[in-house]
């Protein structure tokens, strides 16, 4: 069901609310308590949750002809062609590896995926539900990332690949009649993206029976999309291909095989690196709680990358954003209108500067970086980037396998995407274009 422009007007209403409370808090010189803290975190998050929902609505309104698809009739009622395709991976898995079940039970699920697969793709049949099963899944990605969204994306078509960078600067020279200008010897560079890959493994036990599948189905597809967006974004903020004293594990030694902490090792780093190891100039200690010439001075660090405000965003952490609800140009919602929703995650804008709040984006140590036992990791960070000097590029969007281990009578299935990003100048030790603000009290 599409959100009515009067739902998400009710859903801006109800974060100016929250804003509201938050103030008169601080008027009243009121300190407020962690648990009203945690409270107002999830009330973010839950309102962030129902803005990525008006704008999906709105985007396969606008590109999908309206809500998608779904199967009108029989067992599989309800499901799009995304819903589909997981349960037609698991019956390819076991087509393969059928052991001892009876091929009765897999021709009566195939027929009845057919017909399914056949009522959402206007009788075009299942030849081609794969592209529109993948471009589903991409655009779910897509809707719900805060910090991917921010960046200009390319398709790469071959791995490594090269994309051009803007040219020199051209020369003006007075005019004179009859007499030939000098040329001026345009310089031209370019830059590598390389993409590198990530990939996940999930073994679930099953009863091999259609009706099983089923019902896994949906949380299988919902759990993808949300796994795909979290582990996006947070390679963008966090990835750092050093094992030893991570920007995400200081103290520590992690390496690739460490769940939970291995992604961050993908092959690029990632936006935090170059403020807090790359080039430390463009990192802030601002030792103090947030006000508004937190995020001026962070814009400042910006020299002339800072000057468009269409080009920039702030990043910041759910705390940071909580405790800057007190700031009079801190301008939420209420104040946004129909600007609201120029970009995912967007709550709030500073001097028409957009503040994207990102759960990947986590609390740190007084130095910018995350201890790797977490006891330290209370300080706020506020990121300020040009959007324009970072390309994201991707080889390959999300593949689904899925294949049988029919000793252990599991289905696993293997997701895996092949990306790439990079800053443009190809110099991150003097690169200006990207600042942070650490150790913010929240």
């Amino acid at each position: 069901m599409t959100l009515s422009s009067w739902e998400l007007e009710t859903i801006k209403n109800e974060v100016a609310e929250v804003r509201d409370f938050y103030r008169q808090r601080l008027d009243a010189d009121i300190p407020p308590l962690q648990e009203e803290l945690e409270r107002l975190g999830r009330a973010v998050n839950e309102l962030t949750e129902k803005q990525r929902a008006g704008e999906r609505q709105a985007m396969l309104a606008q590109y999908g002809g309206g809500e998608r698809p779904r199967v009108p009739f029989g067992k599989y009622r309800g499901m799009d062609a995304l819903d589909l395709a997981c349960v037609r991976s698991v019956l390819a898995a076991q087509q393969r590896e059928p052991g001892d079940v009876n091929p009765r039970l897999l021709a009566d699920w195939q027929a009845n995926l057919k017909a399914a697969m056949d009522s959402t793709t206007a009788g075009s049949g299942d030849e081609l539900v794969a592209t529109g099963e993948a471009a589903a899944l991409w655009a779910d990605v897509n809707v719900a990332t805060h910090v991917a969204s921010l960046f200009a994306r390319v398709d790469m078509p071959t791995n490594p690949f090269e994309i051009p960078l803007q040219l020199g600067n051209v020369s003006w020279y007075p005019g004179v009649e009859n007499t030939a200008v000098t040329e001026t010897a345009l310089t031209t560079a370019r830059r590598t993206l390389t993409a590198h890959e990530l990939v996940a493994e999930v073994p679930w036990s099953l009863t091999l029976d259609e009706d099983a599948v089923i019902a896994m189905a949906a949380e299988v597809r919902s759990t993808l999309v949300r796994n795909a967006v979290e582990v996006i974004d947070d390679v963008l903020l966090n990835a750092d291909t050093t094992t030893t004293n991570n920007i995400n594990a200081d103290g520590a030694t992690i390496a690739a095989s460490m769940a939970g902490k291995a992604h961050w090792l993908v092959g690029f780093d990632g936006l935090l690196h170059l403020p807090l190891v790359d080039n430390t100039g463009q990192a802030n200690n601002h030792a103090a709680a947030p006000s508004a010439d937190m995020f001026n001075e962070a814009r400042g660090l910006l020299g002339k990358y800072g000057v468009r405000p269409s080009e920039l965003a702030y990043v910041a952490d759910v705390g940071a954003y909580i405790k800057s609800l007190g700031i009079d140009e801190f301008r939420t919602l209420d104040k946004l209108g129909s600007q609201a929703t120029l970009l995912n995650g967007q709550l709030a804008q500073v001097d028409g500067i957009p503040v994207i709040v990102s759960e990947q984006m986590a609390k740190s140590d007084a130095d910018g970086k995350v201890t790797d036992d977490g006891s330290n990791n209370t300080k706020g960070r506020l990121l300020a980037v040009n959007r324009t000097q970072w390309r994201l590029g991707f080889r390959r969007e999300l593949m689904i396998e899925t294949t049988r281990d029919i000793q252990k009578r599991q289905n696993v299935m293997v997701v895996s995407m092949r990306l790439a990003f990079m800053e443009r100048t190809g110099a991150r030790a003097s690169a200006t274009h990207t600042a942070l603000q650490y150790n913010i009290t929240v």
